[in-house]
């Protein structure tokens, strides 16, 4: 996609993640097929489809897109009323046995800040239960028929693993919106990692306070309340951006979240929980983006307090580079320097960045294994030395260095 073609694509996508009505779109059918595979790796297919259906533009689209989007939407509706009857089954069975699982992002969102379940697209669905009650948990899921997933079998810190009812099925992006396609299980016994990735960010946030019951299709989902949701799903954009794999459907929770109960968050109760968590640059970061590319607001001394406890070159790399990093990020091409470059900069000092160096050098020793563990570890050495050295020789201003 040539430059000229993306900032035109960036653009139209701004406007219809903005409030607003967006233009119709004027695009030539390279651009067009740009847009939908642009649209589909960010998941915002459905979204797109409504906006402008919104705008009274659809029928002007030319025909083949119009359908396209709208048959995409209408298989993820059906993709998604079936993720919620699986979901009911899960939630029913584990509490059962006593255990009340909350259900994170997803559904919950695409019902109350969305307003259309066919709208949000899922790729998995997050349970999170209280840790005692987490052997008992995995052993009823398996009594259900789920497994851990072949690929990510290993259990990360947060999580008790991604589990799948296994089938035989041709893996395809392009099959994204297949309701026959398998869906994902993660059961988390904490909404994120503490220390992820070395930082100091805690992860002492009270989920089971101000628990409530949200109805979707007839299926009652227990849910975090909007004070704690939000701070979890500021996190989780920023832990995903800072690896360059984030998704605009993740920001666009953020921005629907504030767009429509802003009004009603407790400000103060969220400040004192990402501050009591040391999770303010993450938060930054997320909320700038939704501000910078959504449109959405924050209490002006919430971003103050944020701001002053963001690290200068993360402030400047929102200001200068975010918004085009936030639309170029995907998750199957993902930029390495720029993953050494948020990293090192959103680490306050050496006691935070020492850490984060030790665990970008150890990550690859401990995931590998015989010789592929020694040559995946060296490039690792070769990556890190160079993106430091060239960020020692920028000491003197705030650029990225580039590659």
């Amino acid at each position: 996609m040539t430059l000229s073609a993306a900032s035109r694509i960036h653009t139209l996508v701004g406007e219809i993640l903005a409030p607003g009505r967006p233009s119709l779109p004027d695009l030539n059918p390279f651009e067009w097929d740009a847009l939908w595979r642009y649209a589909r790796t960010h998941g915002l297919t459905p979204y797109l489809h409504q906006r402008w259906q919104e705008a009274g533009v659809l029928a002007r689209l030319p025909p083949d897109v119009a359908r396209t989007y709208a048959q995409a939407r209408a298989l993820n509706e059906e993709r998604n009323i079936r993720i919620l009857r699986e979901l009911e089954e899960i939630c029913g069975s584990l509490q059962e046995q006593g255990i009340t699982p909350q259900v994170l992002k997803g559904l919950p969102l695409s019902q109350t800040y969305y307003g259309d379940p066919s709208l949000r697209l899922l790729y998995d669905v997050d349970l999170l239960i209280r840790e005692p009650d987490g052997p008992r948990a995995l052993r009823r899921l398996r009594q259900m028929g789920y497994e851990p997933f072949p690929a990510l079998s290993r259990a990360r810190d947060e999580s008790l693993g991604l589990l799948w009812r296994p089938k035989e099925y041709a893996w395809d992006a392009e099959r994204v919106f297949d309701p026959e396609r398998p869906l994902f299980v993660e059961l988390h016994t904490r909404p994120w990692q503490p220390r992820w990735h070395g930082f100091r960010v805690e992860c002492d946030l009270d989920f089971w306070d101000g628990l409530h019951v949200e109805k979707i299709g007839g299926v009652e989902l227990t849910v975090p309340s909007e004070e704690s949701h939000l701070v979890q799903l500021a996190v989780h954009y920023a832990f995903n951006a800072l690896e360059s794999n984030a998704r605009l459907m993740h920001l666009l929770d953020v921005a629907l979240l504030l767009r429509r109960r802003g009004a009603q968050l407790d400000w103060n109760r969220t400040l004192r929980q990402i501050e009591a968590n040391r999770a303010a640059p993450f938060c930054f970061l997320t909320l700038e983006l939704a501000r910078r590319i959504c449109r959405s607001e924050i209490p002006d001394h919430l971003r103050r307090a944020l701001r002053a406890r963001t690290p200068e070159r993360i402030v400047l790399w929102l200001e200068t580079e975010g918004v085009q990093a936030a639309h170029t990020m995907n998750l199957y091409e993902r930029d390495r320097n720029r993953i050494y470059f948020l990293h090192w900069a959103i680490a306050s000092g050496w006691s935070e960045k020492l850490p984060v160096l030790w665990y970008s050098l150890a990550s690859p020793w401990h995931e590998g294994s015989g010789v592929g563990r020694l040559v995946s570890f060296t490039r690792r050495m070769a990556q890190r030395t160079r993106h430091l050295l060239a960020s020692f020789a920028d000491r003197g201003g705030h650029r990225m260095p580039h590659k």
